[in-house]
């Protein structure tokens, strides 16, 4: 397996524009992760910023039911619905990761367009459509 002092040596020799490259993909492997982690925090204090509350019916008899890719699971004692802390967002019941989502949040906040965001974020147009309007849709609930 090379070592860091291997691989740099490796960079130094390339030319500017795939230096640029790695640098790009560096730095949204380390912003992006930071973010990820960071914006599923904030979901769990907002969402249980008035204590701990079933998002369907609204009864504070909720406990612990399961953890599923990483994400813990709850489960209402009043209704029997189970929910996470992303039930009733935007990136609810995606098959897509969170970074996908705030990388798409990027192309929109610098103006591209449906293809162009869709291209960015490897995804399919329709799907890059989609999700444009249920993000859309939050921010006009706020």
């Amino acid at each position: 397996m090379p070592n860091v002092k291997s691989i740099l040596n490796h960079i130094e020799k390339l030319p500017l524009q795939q230096k640029e490259q790695i640098l790009s993909t560096l730095e949204e492997i380390l912003v992006l992760g930071s973010q990820v982690s960071q914006v599923e925090q904030e979901v769990k204090e907002f969402r249980f910023s008035k204590g701990k509350v079933c998002p369907i019916c609204g009864s504070e008899t909720i406990s612990r039911n399961s953890k599923y890719n990483g994400k813990q699971g709850y489960i209402c004692k009043s209704c029997k619905k189970s929910f996470t802390d992303f039930t009733n967002s935007a990136t609810y019941k995606s098959k897509k990761t969170l970074d996908k989502w705030l990388k798409y949040a990027k192309c929109m906040v610098n103006g591209y367009s449906i293809r162009k965001s869709a291209k960015v974020v490897e995804i399919n147009i329709a799907t890059s459509f989609f999700w444009r309007h249920k993000i859309l849709d939050c921010v006009s609930t706020f």
